[in-house]
């Protein structure tokens, strides 16, 4: 029996790494999907709690970045980290999908990114783990 074979969910990873505050660098995590899929939920869970802050604070965006690496689809709506955006260490937060079904429709190649980008002179982000639940189509 081949993986795309099997019936029900699937829960692949991406791990987001620790960006330090301050060092304007932008960071992130992949997955190459490896066959037709459709996304139907993802969580976040961070290594440790969060304190946004109103000026230095980071972002976190999920794109579909095709299999060239230069597509710009949202498959979830980026989180801000900004003044009373707050986050607890290991507590799942489950990431509102994109409403376009479309967007959800996941090619053999796709490489799914959790990119960190840093506003001011940022906030610590801790690193975490993206799990996305994923049917095969």
């Amino acid at each position: 029996m081949k993986a795309n074979e099997l019936a029900g969910n699937i829960y692949p990873h991406i791990w987001v790494p620790y960006v330090p505050a301050a060092s304007g660098a932008a960071g992130g995590g992949l997955f190459t999907v490896p066959y037709n899929m459709r996304l139907t939920a993802a969580t976040l869970n961070w290594g440790a709690a969060i304190t946004g802050t109103a000026t230095n604070f980071f972002t976190v965006s999920f794109f579909n970045r095709g299999a060239a690496g230069a597509g710009t689809v949202q498959w979830a709506t980026a989180i801000a980290y900004s003044n009373t955006v707050n986050a607890a260490k290991a507590t799942p937060i489950t990431l509102t999908l994109s409403s376009t079904a479309s967007d959800l429709l996941l090619a053999a190649g796709d490489v799914l990114s959790v990119e960190i980008t840093t506003t001011g002179t940022g906030l610590v982000c801790p690193g975490g783990t993206v799990t996305l639940s994923s049917v095969y189509r």
